[in-house]
């Protein structure tokens, strides 16, 4: 069977794209021009590579024409990394303009299961956990966006019948995050004994490893049923960063010792942030199966084995 991958050189994408290989998929990935697939590199020459602009609609109906995926998975986002990802322009043309054009051009091929890739910072800052059925209240573009193809989708499914499902992923990890994150600059720094320092580390999160991920898009894109849904990837389970910090300090045994609230940050503790996991626990009959340690673990192996890339490429 085919799936078309967007977002396919991004953290997320590259994981969902390996796996979908690695289950026997023939797969589809778009990838703009001059993009770096270092996340890839290895299997690259094993999938359908095409240079694409999402912005691009005739491309993109001809692409999908040629294709005919019987599954798409739409993962190319924009604006996730706040830091470093801030043109408003490219926000929102990425992710509402991308995802109009996406959904538009695969409305011209029979397909089985489309899956939408949102967020949970569709959500905002709340005190309780994050169910699909609470309003968005975003608190910046990338998160107002999500919510606008989210809601989107979810109208297009029922003016057409498209099978299209949304996901709000949670705080993902693992294999091929961007440098800059959490949990790899930290394990780095630990793998190497280097100075730690953060902010009050009191931030609240639903961190999710990658492979729970995976499992999840693998099950959903048999459901096709499911069309018009949202649904929360996350652990249902609450950690604070320091939480992470000291289960990567652990698990690496490093000699560096975490320096609190030398950083400054604008978000405070007092906030929720994770899933209420009851549909995804209903519907898909999925829950993760990785805990905190252990994708601290896996995670944790993966960047000593691949400290190269954190080194000489990043992203």
């Amino acid at each position: 069977m085919k799936v078309f991958v967007s977002g396919s050189t991004g953290f997320v994408g590259a994981n969902i794209a390996r796996r979908f290989l690695s289950e026997g998929w023939e797969v589809h990935i778009s990838v703009r021009r001059g993009a770096n697939t270092w996340r890839l590199h290895d299997v690259l020459d094993q999938m359908q590579v095409h240079e694409l602009d999402l912005l691009d609609y005739p491309a993109l109906c001809s692409t999908m024409e040629k294709v005919r995926p019987h599954s798409i998975i739409h993962l190319a986002t924009y604006g996730a990394y706040p830091r470093i990802q801030t043109d408003l322009d490219k926000i929102f043309e990425t992710n509402m303009v991308g995802t109009l054009n996406l959904v538009r051009a695969s409305d011209k091929v029979k397909y089985e299961s489309f899956i939408n890739t949102s967020s949970s910072s569709e959500y905002g800052l709340v005190k309780k956990y994050m169910a699909e059925g609470d309003l968005p209240a975003p608190v910046n573009y990338y998160g107002a966006t999500k919510a606008g193809a989210t809601i989107f989708c979810q109208v297009h499914t029922k003016i057409t019948g498209a099978p299209i499902v949304t996901t709000r992923l949670f705080s993902v990890f693992g294999p091929f995050e961007e440098s800059t994150r959490l949990v790899p600059s930290t394990i780095r720094k630990c793998l190497l004994n280097q100075e730690l320092e953060f902010t009050s580390g009191l931030q609240k999160r639903d961190f999710i490893y990658t492979q729970d991920i995976e499992d999840a898009y693998l099950e959903l894109v048999r459901r096709p049923e499911l069309k018009g849904e949202v649904i929360n990837i996350g652990t249902g389970r609450q950690y604070d960063v320091r939480s992470m910090v000291e289960a990567i300090i652990a698990e690496t045994k490093t000699t560096s010792k975490p320096a609190w609230a030398k950083l400054a940050t604008d978000e405070s503790g007092d906030f929720y942030w994770v899933a209420d996991t009851s549909k995804a626990d209903r519907l898909l009959k999925w829950k993760p199966r990785h805990s905190l340690k252990e994708g601290v673990k896996k995670s944790v192996e993966w960047v000593r084995q691949n400290l190269q890339f954190y080194a000489e490429k990043g992203e």
